[in-house]
């Protein structure tokens, strides 16, 4: 059977590689932002978590870059480490035949590791905003020949408070190069940074191919930050839940909330391990009034945790 990716013009070497990692049809977003980025377009995409982002733009990137140029040719900021090692190595398992080689970056990982492996020459850095920062700083990421900017979840960066370093590094960016920007969301800040900093560029809103469980009915309120607790305490009041577990963003959010709900009298566990998963999770399996639970990202999904740099 055909690659489908080729009808959207991408090279046999990226069809080949994506191929075996069993990718023929793309997804929605990679349909519609693929060919936009091949005619090195600016693009904003709101679009979810598990939509096929980094293939979206990770594909037409590495299509356009120059293997000849041993240079840093892209750069894709992401909100935590642990997405920044995940694109990373995706971007390498994209790039197999087309002779590039990518790196990641990121808090709490050697910096002269990561230095000497900046100097062999890479195409592609995948970062967290306050380590790709630093190496600009320092001087070990020269920005002069980077082609391409990729802001990935940028409405997390913006909520885990990053984006004044995003902007820094924008400003040592080459005015000539493509934006592409990943969003789930798109508030004021960010519209304001797209306008100053984007050329022109195409807004694609997608929705996840990925389905939820049927029987889930979801529901969202839009807060000011500083209202979270005060609403989320609100909510719970009227809902009044058997249970209940409470997703957070960092470390530090979980252990706010965690004493924000012991002084309202509500008996609550947190938990910040991934090793401590069956302890916290068993009252919520065996009793039809167990305690409130606090539980970060961490927790339940390793995968996708979250984390500070």
């Amino acid at each position: 059977m055909e690659n489908k990716f080729s009808e959207l013009g991408v090279a046999e070497p990226i069809v080949k590689a994506i191929g075996e990692m069993g990718f023929d049809v793309p997804t929605k977003v990679q349909e519609e932002s693929i060919p936009h980025i091949l005619k090195n377009q600016d693009l904003i995409v709101m679009s979810k978590t598990g939509s096929g982002k980094t293939g979206a733009f990770g594909i037409p990137i590495i299509q356009n870059i120059d293997k000849d140029e041993k240079k840093i040719q892209g750069l894709i900021l992401t909100p935590t480490r642990e997405l920044a090692v995940q694109v990373d190595k995706e971007m390498a398992k994209m790039s197999k035949y087309k002779d590039i080689s990518t790196t990641a970056v990121y808090g709490q990982h050697n910096i002269s590791t990561e230095i000497k492996e900046i100097n062999k020459g890479v195409s592609v850095i995948t970062g967290t905003p306050g380590r790709v920062f630093d190496h600009i700083s320092r001087k070990t990421i020269k920005t002069k020949d980077i082609r391409f900017l990729v802001l990935d979840e940028a409405d997390r960066m913006l909520d885990m408070g990053f984006f004044d370093q995003v902007v820094q590094i924008i400003k040592t960016l080459p005015k000539e190069r493509v934006t592409l920007l990943f969003s789930a969301t798109m508030p004021p800040e960010i519209q304001r940074v797209c306008k100053a900093y984007m050329k022109e560029p195409v807004t694609l809103e997608l929705g996840s191919d990925v389905k939820t469980v049927d029987t889930i009915t979801q529901l969202y309120y839009r807060v000011e930050p500083r209202e979270k607790r005060t609403q989320l305490n609100k909510l719970l009041k009227v809902e009044q839940p058997d249970s209940c577990i409470i997703f957070c963003n960092t470390r530090t959010e979980v252990d706010w909330v965690t004493k924000f709900f012991q002084r309202k009298g509500y008996e609550i566990g947190a938990s910040m391990e991934e090793t401590l998963r069956p302890a916290e999770c068993a009252p919520l399996r065996s009793s039809r009034r167990a305690n409130l639970r606090s539980l970060s990202q961490r927790t339940l999904r390793p995968e996708v945790s979250i984390s500070m740099t």
